[in-house]
């Protein structure tokens, strides 16, 4: 489906564009791409995408970065689909399709004809005579704008994926031996932070939350007199009064976000489990990958009752001849963990 070259991962975020290229390469998969560009500022609208600007947009970088490859995925933000994963009854194969539309027509915020419904059977059990289906329900009109700029930047459109399921396949793709186990992914972004609940490799439950870096930075901005460009770097500078006021700063905001997360757990453990059970992981990524060495982790633990831990989505990979190396260092790498996953999509993996 993919051709022997694989996909190149498109994550397009509010505040930055990342792009990230895995090839196989005779068994062995080599990192061939990765980097980021600042997002044209207002091309994500709430009814998708300035198809025109956004289209030339990556057309330029695609040029610019000298991406060989054309066929692309692309991670389509939360905030745009809803998504389910629904105990049905167990249904002949033919039958299927039909029966898992009916149920997705109980969701859909219109009607049926304008909208996109994609689902995948997760597990089937004769003895309980039920299935297991996760269903993404999606406005036509978004999906075909993001559509037309990918072609106006005549790029090949394989996948459309989302964001959450993106940055999960990530984390089970480098980390196999904790994929089976109960983890939850946390990823926060310029724009929003996105929950999702995977237990056996499999994607119990998603929640967007609006709590976003983009809130945490203006704040931080008025409060320090900084501008927006100036956070990286007083993050790289050696301890200071500055940089500790600043992760202070970020440190007390969190903890909103924190008690969001813990309702979500709870809310989990009461509606979506037949049984409660506790968390093996808590997976930061995005930008609290990004400021995971920052944050007071111990504490975090003992508010959120399991270990809090990040990943380096780029570890699995031989990484010979690659630009902006310094990208894929644990920490940096957090922010491709979606583009990573969506290149992913394009690789076998048994």
């Amino acid at each position: 489906m993919f051709g022997k070259k694989g996909l190149v991962g498109v994550d397009i975020g509010h505040y930055y564009t990342k792009v990230v290229y895995f090839e196989d390469n005779k068994g062995v998969v080599q990192l061939r791409n990765v980097f980021r560009e600042r997002t044209p500022e207002g091309v994500i609208t709430s009814e998708g995408c300035d198809e025109v600007v956004l289209g030339e947009f990556l057309k330029s970088i695609f040029k610019e970065r000298r991406v060989r490859c054309k066929d692309v995925a692309f991670g389509l933000s939360s905030s745009f689909v809803i998504t389910k994963t629904l105990n049905m009854p167990l249904v002949v194969e033919e039958e299927t399709e039909q029966a898992i539309m009916w149920e997705a027509e109980q969701y859909a915020p219109v009607g049926m004809d304008q909208v996109n419904v994609s689902y995948q059977v997760l597990e089937k059990n004769k003895e309980k005579n039920e299935m297991v289906v996760l269903i993404a329900i999606t406005k036509k009109e978004i999906v075909e704008s993001f559509k037309s700029a990918f072609k106006i930047a005549k790029l090949k459109l394989n996948v459309i994926d989302v964001d959450a399921f993106a940055a999960a396949n990530a984390f089970m793709y480098a980390n196999s031996d904790q994929a089976k186990k109960h983890n939850l992914i946390v990823d926060m972004g310029y724009a929003s932070t996105k929950l999702i609940f995977l237990k056996n490799e499999l994607p119990m439950f998603t929640r967007y939350i609006d709590f976003n870096f983009s809130g945490m930075l203006q704040e931080a901005k008025d409060v320090f007199s900084i501008k927006e460009g100036e956070v990286e770097g007083i993050l790289r500078e050696e301890d200071n009064e500055r940089k500790d006021n600043l992760l202070a700063f970020f440190n007390d905001k969190l903890f909103s976000l924190y008690a969001q997360i813990q309702n979500s757990i709870t809310f989990y453990n009461s509606n979506i489990l037949d049984v409660p059970e506790p968390l093996d992981n808590i997976v930061f990524t995005g930008v609290l990958g990004v400021l995971y060495e920052y944050l007071n982790i111990e504490n975090i633990r003992e508010y959120l009752k399991a270990d809090v831990v990040q990943f380096n989505p780029f570890d699995f990979a031989s990484k010979e001849n690659v630009d902006n190396l310094e990208e894929t260092t644990l920490g940096q790498s957090s922010i491709y963990s979606v583009a990573c996953g969506l290149s992913l999509r394009g690789l076998k993996h048994d």
